[in-house]
Order: structure tokens, then sequence, then C-alpha cells
């Protein structure tokens, strides 16, 4: 399972949500599912038109557990940056922690 950073790489480009639908003629209803991870399974095609729209590369659109360590490093930077209760930290760690379920339970049903 992947983990969908379709919504942190558009506010990075400065690009709302009205416009990446306007852009990309998929629905803002579908694309605010896909960013909130309550859709799971877009085609390619789906997600090369995002990544298209973005100038980004379509791997860059989303988490897989293989990238938990990458995490953990920024999750470390951002302590020392911001502090072990700040909020950028609580959203790595959170990131982090849905991952690792997602691991676990990879394993689990292996």
């Amino acid at each position: 399972m992947i983990i969908f950073r379709i919504k942190e790489v558009r506010t990075e480009k400065q690009v709302s949500l009205k416009h990446l639908s306007e852009q990309t003629d998929i629905s803002r209803a579908y694309l605010y599912d896909l960013e909130n991870n309550r859709r799971t399974n877009p085609s390619i095609f789906i997600l090369n038109t995002i990544a298209i729209a973005l100038e980004v590369n379509v791997k860059d659109l989303f988490y897989t557990t293989a990238d938990i360590e990458d995490l953990k490093q920024e999750m470390y930077r951002r302590i020392d940056i911001y502090g072990i209760n700040s909020e950028k930290v609580l959203e790595i760690s959170q990131l982090i922690d849905l991952l690792v379920v997602i691991k676990m339970r990879e394993e689990l049903d292996d």
C-alpha cells in the first residue's frame, strides 16, 4: 500500500486544489480523496496526469514502506530545528507510524 503525498507536493508548488483540478480535468472531490488517502488505487494514467501538472516524477507523489528510514532522518532533523513537541515533528511522526503499521500488516499477510 502507498500513502499519497499529493497535497504536500501541490502546496509546495503553491497550486490550489481548484487549479490542479482544472489543469488535470480530474474532479476536486477525487483529488481531495487522493490527497487524504481515502482513495488508494488510482490508475497510472491519473497519477501521471497529476505528476505532469505538478511538474514532478510520478514517484514523487507517494510514500511507501521503503521510505521509513528516510522519513526518520527527516524527523530527527525537524526535532533539531523545531523541537520535539512541534507540529512539524508530529506530522512526520504520524506518517512514519502509519507506514510502520502498513509494513507490519504486510509482514503478517506473508
